[in-house]
């Protein structure tokens, strides 16, 4: 995969190393001056240790040595301790009595140290001009006193240093090529369900609406990308929905406008109808003109709300009133049917705020729609009552039922759970889908429930006293 220098992924690396290259580079330099602090002070520490053995060492020897001693025995003795060291050793003498060096000696402030009875360690040239570390040490008995001076060049420290710095410098490109491995890695789990989604949203563009992103993770981008595959499940319903209202527009459109055509058609060109015929013939036209008008006030009603331009009514209005001449309007076609139509009203006002005309729409299509599918002889009741924060109106019938399988879809629009009978009951189908748009828009509820096929109906309906929304 490319690294584009101006996307995302190279940023990233781009952030995460500059980070790690500033603060772990600070970090490396003050550390690194520390541990050559802390590498000189060891280093003088362990010269004045190595200092203290050698005068141990040669007290030693110049206690048992005699007259006679060879001098090639000292010579061998300071060779291995210079050998051990990486230095040179030096003995000069200083009259015990007195402790008086050589006036030379006063040059020297290890050597004076030294006499104090002290050890320190000097840096300064040596006789060859080369930079190095001086220590001294008194040794001294009855018969006369040595100084022990060590010299040892700088380089010893400098090349003890730089293996510190190397091995701090090892663990920097140890720790930035771990931490560039961790930043790719980190920036590929972040991308590649980026360039998913991206995958995703072009299908999408392209029309394949059933894609989804498919590996989907517990962090943010797991919540855009659920999030992307909700959107495109509710576009891909929205857009079938869609469809599907096209379609069952055209049809609900295309027959009565048939069977308007056909009785025109056979009443402008057919003289043998007679006069019965024709009559029949005018009263079907007026019949499907009255579906057509029906239809579209429901459409264009159903649209205001879908696109939230309905004006949501402020009228002060008694439902309990409104529901007593609701049932008087709709008592005609209960009686036609023999149905029996009561209800249960509150005996005080029930006051709520909404237009007349939305109330009428709604609570009509629910109480026709409870004749309509009611059998002759059946019952309706609408029962209303105050709540909390609303009004509770319950509509129940004990017609024909709904199986469980059509009550998901009872408030898709042109939706009829008895398809072969659809012709045969009145109505544009859009009703129940109305309904629900009304009552949700200001802020109530609606829930139909059946106990399955001739088992009756009941819609009950929450209604808020006040619109939930603003009114437009």
């Amino acid at each position: 995969m490319t690294i584009r220098l101006t996307g995302i992924r190279a940023r990233l690396l781009a952030a995460y190393l500059g980070i790690l290259i500033l603060g772990f580079g600070a970090l490396t330099v003050v550390a690194g001056g520390q541990i050559s602090s802390a590498a000189r002070q060891d280093y003088e520490q362990r010269l004045v240790n190595e200092m203290r053995l050698i005068a141990q060492g040669l007290t030693s020897y110049l206690r048992d040595a005699t007259l006679d001693s060879d001098p090639a025995a000292l010579t061998e003795l300071i060779t291995g301790y210079e050998s051990d060291v990486g230095g040179v050793l030096t003995l000069l003498p200083f009259d015990s009595r007195d402790r008086r060096p050589m006036p030379m000696m006063l040059d020297y402030p290890e050597i004076e140290t030294a006499l104090r009875g002290s050890i320190a360690v000097v840096q300064r040239p040596d006789n060859a001009g080369q930079d190095s570390l001086f220590t001294a040490i008194a040794i001294g008995d009855m018969r006369g006193g040595l100084i022990a001076q060590l010299s040892v060049p700088v380089e010893n420290l400098q090349r003890l240093v730089l293996e510190r710095w190397t091995v701090l410098g090892l663990i920097f490109a140890l720790v930035t090529a771990v931490t560039f491995a961790a930043a790719l890695w980190v920036s590929r789990s972040i991308i590649q369900p980026l360039y998913a989604l991206r995958q995703s949203a072009l299908r999408l563009s392209k029309g394949d609406l059933s894609h989804r992103v498919a590996r989907i993770g517990r962090d943010e981008i797991g919540d855009v990308a659920r999030a992307f595959n909700d959107m495109a499940g509710q576009l891909q319903s929205m857009l079938e929905e869609q469809r599907a209202f096209a379609s069952n527009t055209s049809h609900e459109l295309r027959t009565p406008l048939t069977t308007i055509r056909l009785r025109t058609e056979a009443l402008r060109y057919d003289t043998s109808l007679d006069a019965d015929t024709t009559q029949t013939y005018i009263r079907e036209i007026d019949q499907e003109v009255l579906r057509l008008a029906a239809l579209i006030d429901d459409l264009t009603l159903l649209s205001r709300f879908d696109a939230g331009r309905a004006e949501l009514g402020a009228t002060e209005i008694d439902l309990a009133r409104f529901a007593s001449s609701l049932q008087q309007q709709v008592s005609p076609q209960a009686a036609a049917r023999s149905i029996t139509l009561s209800s249960s009203l509150p005996p005080d006002p029930l006051v709520v705020s909404a237009s007349l005309t939305h109330l009428t729409v709604a609570f009509r299509n629910l109480l026709e729609n409870a004749i309509k599918y009611t059998p002759v002889g059946g019952k309706v009741d609408l029962l209303v009552s105050a709540g909390v924060d609303g009004a509770c109106v319950i509509v129940q019938d004990n017609g024909r039922g709904i199986a469980a399988e059509h009550l998901p879809h009872l408030f898709e629009r042109f939706y009829r759970a008895d398809k072969a009978r659809s012709r045969d009951v009145p109505g544009t189908g859009l009703g129940l889908a109305l309904v629900r748009s009304i009552i949700e828009a200001y802020g109530g509820s609606i829930t139909i429930e059946s106990a399955g096929l001739g088992q009756g109906t009941t819609a009950t309906v929450f209604w808020p006293y006040r619109p939930k929304t603003p009114t437009h």
